[in-house]
This record gives C-alpha cells, sequence and structure tokens, in this order.
C-alpha cells in the first residue's frame, strides 16, 4: 500500500491544490452538542468526527462496527461476531475482557442516555440526524467511564411539519433491510415520530459441518417512538422509547485455526504444517476458505433490550434547566462453540442487566462566560451465568456472577473569554463508584463475596476528573487549541471459568491523563477543511486483559501504558458536486511490564508490549461525485478505502494473533430524482472481498485459536422515498 505518511502528505497537499483550483460551494458545517451545548464543529475546541445521518446512510454504516473505517483513531473488534458487544478502541484505550458485567472505557450515548450494557453498544443505527464520536477522555461533560472518548448516536427528532422515509434494501446472503420513520405535529404544542427497523441476513460465515446452518446471521427488529410536547415556548418535555430485539439463530461463529506454542515464549505462534492438530487431534478443514467453520453446535443469540428516555428542558429567564432519565433493561442468552469444531466445547452465557440514570444540570451565560453545573446519579445492577462445556457429558456445572453499581457524580465546566481572539475552557467532576460483587462457580465450589471475602468483593472508588483548554482565534476560519484533561474508570471485577486467587479477583480503576494540541482551519472560501490533533497519554493502571493459560481463565489486570498519537480529517469540495474526504492516524500505544506466558506457563520475561486494536497507521480516502442528468435526477458515485496497518489481538503480541496490514474498498452508485424525493442506489462493500480478522481469541495451551471475520464482498441494491418536509 505505500508509505502511510507520504500517503497522507500528498493526498492533503492534492485536495488542498484541488480545492484551491476551480469554483465550488463551501462545504456544510454540521452542528454538534460535544460540549452539551449547539455549537458549529469547527468552533469546538476539541478532536471530534461528527457524520450526519444521510452520511451514514451512504457509507452504508448499519452499526457501530462500521465506525472504525471512517473516524480516525478508532478501531473495533467483535466478541463474537454479528450483533454481540463490540470491542471499542478509540486511541488505543479499550475493553477486551469480553465478561458481560464490564462497561465499556469508551461511552456510548443514545441521545443523552449513557448506555451501560456491552450487549446494547452494537444495535443497528438508524433513523439518526448524526452521529458524533469525541477523542480522548471526556471526563467532566460525559464522566461515565469516558476514558477513550464518547460515540453519541443523536436520533431525529420530531418535528414542527410532518415528514419521513422509507427504505427497503436487498443483497446477498439473504439481506433484507427495512427501515421507516414518520414524524410531526400530532396536536397543538406535541409533536411525535415513529422509527421502525427490520435487518436480517443469512450467515456469511461458511459452515462445513453437514447440516449446519451458516454462521453469522442476523435478525434484527427495532422499534422507536419519541413524543415532544411544548407547552410554552420556555419548556420542552420529550419521551423516547426503544426495543431492540435480535433473535438469532445462526450467529457468532467462529473459525478454528490450529496453533503451536514457542517453547522460550509460550506465546502463540502460527501452526508449524498445515497437517497439524490441536490438543484434541482436530485439524483445520482443508482446502478451503480461512473464514470456514466446522461447527456442530447449536448457535444462537437471543438479545432483548428495552430502552425509555425522558427529558425535561426548562428555560428559567437566564438559566436553562435539563433533567434527562433514562432506563434499560437488557436480557441475553447465548450459545458458542468456543472451539469452533465438531468437538463437544462450547460455552454459554445467560446475563440480565437493568439501569437507571439521571442527569439534572443548569446552564447559563453569567456577562461573557458559559457556564454548567449538575449532578448526576447512575445505578445499574447485571446478574445471570455462564457455563462451559468440556466433554460429550453435556454442561459443567454454572458460574453464578452479580455486579450492583451504584455512582454519585458532580460536574461543572465554564468557557471564558479572555480576548477576542483567545479563550479558556475548563471542568471539574467528582465521582464517588460503589460495586458490590457476588461469584458462585459452582463447578469448583467457588465462593466470592462480601461473606466469604470481605471488603475485597466491594469496590469504593472517587475520582475528580479535570479538563482545561485554552484555545486561540488568530483569523476567522481558523482555531489552534490545547489542553489537558483527565479520566477516570471505575474498578471491576473478573468472573472467568475456572478460579484464579482471590487478590486477583479485584481489578483496580484505571486513569488517563492526556495532553492534547489541535488546529481546526477553513481555506480557500471554506472548500477545505483540515482538522488536525496531537496527543500524548499517561496511562496509570489500564485495565488490560488476557486468557492466562496457567490458570485457564480470562483476566483482567492493571498495567501502565503509555501512547502518542496524531489525527488527521480532510474535506473539500474542489468543484460543484466533487467531495473529497481523507482521514488518517497514526498511533504509538505501548502496554509495560506485561509477563509473558514462557516455558510451560511457568511465567516468563516481562516486557513492553504493543496494545491490542491500536494499528500504527490507519487511513481512509473518499470520493464522491454528484452530477446532474439532461433527462431528470442527478447521479451520484462515491467509492472508500479504508487502510490498517499490522495490529495486534492480544496483549502479549502473540505472532499467531498479529493481523497484517490490509485494504477494504467500498462502491456505490446513486440516482436521485429531480424532487429529490426518491433515490435508487446499487452498493458493493469489500469489493476485493479482503480476508481480514477483526478479532482472535486465544486457546493456545488447547494447541487452537479462534478467529472472528470481517465480511466477505457483499452486493445489494436500496430504494428509499422521503416524504413531507
Amino acid at each position: 500500500m505505500g508509505n502511510p505518511k507520504k500517503i497522507a502528505a500528498w493526498a492533503v497537499l492534492g485536495l488542498g491544490a484541488l480545492a484551491a483550483a476551480g469554483p465550488a460551494q463551501a462545504i456544510d458545517q454540521i452542528v454538534v452538542t460535544a460540549q452539551k451545548r449547539a455549537e458549529a464543529l469547527s468552533e469546538v475546541p476539541l478532536a471530534v468526527t461528527a457524520l450526519s445521518g444521510e452520511e451514514a446512510d451512504r457509507l452504508g454504516l448499519d452499526s457501530t462496527l462500521g465506525l472504525a473505517g471512517h473516524v480516525p483513531g478508532v478501531a473495533i473488534g467483535q466478541n463474537s461476531g454479528e450483533g454481540d458487544f463490540p470491542f471499542i478502541s478509540i486511541r488505543g484505550v479499550t475493553m477486551r475482557d469480553f465478561a458481560d458485567t464490564n462497561e465499556s472505557p469508551s461511552a456510548v450515548y443514545l441521545d443523552e442516555f449513557y448506555k451501560a450494557n456491552l450487549m446494547g453498544l452494537d444495535s443497528q443505527i438508524f433513523d439518526v440526524e448524526r452521529i458524533e464520536v469525541l477523542r480522548g477522555p471526556q471526563g467532566t461533560l460525559y464522566g461515565r467511564n469516558a476514558t477513550g472518548g464518547v460515540v453519541k448516536y443523536v436520533t431525529r427528532k420530531p418535528g414542527e411539519a410532518f415528514e419521513g422515509h422509507a427504505s427497503a434494501s436487498v443483497g446477498e446472503y439473504g439481506r433484507v433491510k427495512l427501515e421507516g420513520a414518520a414524524g410531526g405535529p400530532l396536536a397543538p404544542g406535541l409533536a411525535g415520530r415513529l422509527s421502525i427497523l427490520h435487518h436480517r441476513h443469512d450467515g456469511y460465515t461458511r459452515n462445513i459441518y453437514p447440516g449446519a446452518d451458516d454462521g453469522n446471521a442476523l435478525d434484527v427488529t427495532a422499534v422507536r417512538g419519541q413524543l415532544a410536547y411544548r407547552p410554552s415556548a420556555d419548556l420542552k418535555v420529550s419521551l423516547l422509547v426503544q426495543n431492540y430485539l435480535n433473535d438469532n439463530d445462526a450467529g457468532n461463529m467462529f473459525s478454528h485455526r490450529v496453533v503451536g506454542v514457542d517453547p522460550v515464549t509460550g506465546l502463540a505462534v502460527p501452526a508449524a504444517s498445515a497437517l497439524a492438530t490441536d490438543s484434541f487431534g482436530y485439524r483445520d478443514p482443508t482446502p478451503g476458505d480461512a473464514r470456514d467453520t466446522n461447527s456442530n453446535r447449536d448457535i444462537y443469540l437471543d438479545v432483548k433490550q428495552l430502552t425509555a428516555v425522558g427529558t425535561v428542558e426548562w428555560t428559567l429567564g437566564e438559566i436553562a434547566l435539563t433533567s434527562v432519565t433514562g432506563y434499560e433493561k437488557t436480557s441475553k442468552d447465548a450459545l458458542f462453540d468456543s472451539d469452533s469444531s465438531p468437538n463437544p466445547r462450547g460455552t454459554e452465557t445467560h446475563p440480565d442487566g437493568v439501569e437507571f440514570a439521571e442527569e439534572l444540570r443548569l446552564a447559563g451565560r453569567l456577562g461573557t462566560v458559559d457556564w454548567l453545573a449538575g449532578i448526576y446519579y447512575f445505578n445499574y445492577d447485571i446478574s445471570g451465568y455462564q457455563r462451559r462445556q468440556t466433554s460429550a457429558a453435556g454442561p459443567r456445572p454454572p458460574v453464578f456472577f452479580g455486579l450492583q453499581t451504584e455512582s454519585w457524580a458532580a460536574f461543572a465546566s465554564l468557557d471564558v473569554p479572555i480576548t477576542d481572539r483567545w479563550s479558556f475552557s475548563g471542568g471539574l467532576r467528582y465521582t464517588a463508584d460503589d460495586k458490590d460483587y457476588a461469584l458462585f462457580n459452582s463447578d469448583f465450589g467457588v465462593v466470592f463475596n462480601k461473606s466469604t471475602a470481605g471488603e475485597a468483593a466491594t469496590r469504593s472508588d472517587d475520582n475528580l476528573s479535570f479538563d482545561a483548554r485554552l484555545a486561540y482565534r488568530p483569523a476567522p476560519g481558523h482555531l489552534v487549541y490545547a489542553g489537558i484533561a483527565r479520566g477516570f474508570k471505575g474498578g471491576t471485577f473478573n468472573v472467568g471459568f475456572t478460579p484464579i486467587s482471590a487478590d486477583a479477583i479485584p481489578v483496580e480503576p484505571e486513569r488517563l491523563t492526556s495532553y492534547e494540541v489541535g488546529l481546526k482551519s477553513a481555506f480557500f472560501d471554506e472548500r477545505l477543511r483540515l482538522d488536525l490533533s496531537g496527543f500524548r497519554y499517561d496511562y496509570a493502571d489500564s485495565q488490560a486483559f488476557q486468557f492466562d493459560g496457567r490458570t485457564l481463565s480470562a483476566t483482567t489486570f492493571n498495567r501502565d501504558a503509555e501512547i502518542w498519537g496524531a489525527e488527521l480529517e480532510a474535506s473539500a469540495a474542489p468543484a460543484e458536486g466533487l467531495d473529497l474526504r481523507l482521514v488518517g492516524a497514526w498511533l504509538d500505544a505501548t502496554l509495560k511490564d506485561v509477563e509473558l506466558p514462557g516455558p510451560s506457563f511457568l511465567g516468563g520475561i516481562v516486557v513492553d508490549r504493543r496494545m491490542p486494536l491500536a494499528p500504527r497507521w490507519s487511513w481512509t480516502g473518499l470520493v464522491r461525485y454528484a452530477f446532474p442528468l439532461s433527462w431528470g435526477g442527478s447521479i451520484a458515485l462515491q467509492g472508500d478505502v479504508a487502510y490498517k496497518s499490522e495490529q495486534y489481538f492480544d496483549a502479549f503480541n502473540s505472532p499467531s494473533h498479529r493481523e497484517d496490514a490490509y485494504a477494504v474498498g467500498n462502491a456505490r452508485v446513486s440516482w436521485l430524482s429531480p424532487d429529490k424525493k426518491l433515490e435508487l442506489a446499487v452498493w458493493a462493500e469489500n469489493i476485493w472481498d479482503t480476508e481480514y480478522r477483526t478479532y482472535a481469541f486465544d486457546l493456545s495451551f488447547l494447541g487452537l485459536a479462534t478467529d472472528v471475520w470481517g465480511k466477505p464482498r457483499w452486493v445489494g441494491a436500496t430504494a428509499t422515498y422521503r416524504f413531507g418536509g
């Protein structure tokens, strides 16, 4: 693919030359609420990427997984395939432990509601106004565990005029996607909106086991209803209710791969021969696609999630009062083939989670100073059981778990103009996090709770997060900023299928301090926009993760880390109808003092390692050209290529869990009717049918690994009709 540094440099120079060369309209500005008030994206002194709902549709962003190709510094691994929770990595900060009790360090919000349950983070994207991704710790305004950053989905709201859309997509693998939304006034002062999605497709991981279903299917139905009541100009009351169902009987399937173990380091390495077998005598099926599997298990994934969010916005003179009350109930029943072979090994999990959250804040202006202050309450209870099967005798006794979290926070922020060019932004947030944990491993007779472990089964963590930024505007359209910020993620506990030492079950909180500089500029009458950012992270007690071959347990453990990085976003409109975009990132993420397994799992040397899901280079280039037709309407041609350099999927940096550099290309051709109501499109995802993994699990102590593969080439068509407005 060439040198990524040279590619990015020449691309930026090319965008600038094109923008300067010809007449075109200025690039549209997106208004965001990254700082909990409406601002033009170019005026926000933060590293923020914003995609409109129309852009998301054109890019084919069906779920959170798709963001990795279009946001700098973001990589996303799949836990086990379509519809399960994702491992979101923003600038190398991620939670890779697949225990359902965890929360992500990259906080995901639906409007202003924080979604704690991992099972809801890969939900389908539909009827959104925009997507905002805030990179870097957001410990003050978005304090809940946002050490990595924030992904915020802003839904389309009920409007004052009746409008909506209906779309239908069909494609390979039996894909059918139906989406519809309609909203508008219902009565004086009352508006509503209804959004519906049904998305299904057959499995795209071929299962060669006779008579078995293919893997990584999807079957999602979601309904969202919203009401907005405005009894007066000063008061608005909103309600959002969303019901999400994923009933998938053939999903979440891995591919089996035989691996060896290096006798010196203890690391997983590629098998010495194509004829090698795992510890059970099973050999990878050949010949065939590496993405094939050979699973005899009746795999399923059933997720139900009900979300309700009530918002009150009340203007009291010069002060705005906002209350956001949220509730979410989630249940999951899942069975996986944990070795992806006809052998009987399997795992299942059955968690249930209930969340309640309340944020109450005041905002106003005192002279020229914008201020905001509030309190936040969070209560989250998740419990359930998981179990494994290691022989034909059937499932082993279950491991029961329960984690109760209660958190309080108080926060405040200021935006202070110093001169007509200089300004200061600062914020503080105090958080008190209390957790009670209970574990009963009935397979091994281990009980870990307050009665057996005392204070070790509880956590009381508190933290003062802060954010301080200076911004300088040398001329209209140009912004330079520098700042320091600290984020905090509360401690947690290990679950596992097998016992570990009692002192390894609690996990300490992590604390990340960021030092960042950035530049946002517009050139050539705003036909070229350029955003640059550079940062350094001091990451204390990061919650790293590894499958431990000595205890046969998946464990989270604390290690310090250091991360350096730089990011680029460039957009150009050099000619009428022509839009160009380039995003890129360089990342040097180091996890410190990692103990390698060593020979025979007796312990090895301690070394620094590259953090997982942190490719050193990543970039995406997009070209879109729309032009009118003489017989009516317009045609748009769009293509994009996303590149990621070598990355690892484990904290050890095992050779067998290194993914080489790869590039994925997508293309789309669409026709828009003269009245801009009807749009017909054909598209192709992964047009080169690139084989690439999004994640891998290390089971080298059993002589195998299980891989999660990205989607193959996929061709389809979409028809969309927009009405009203």
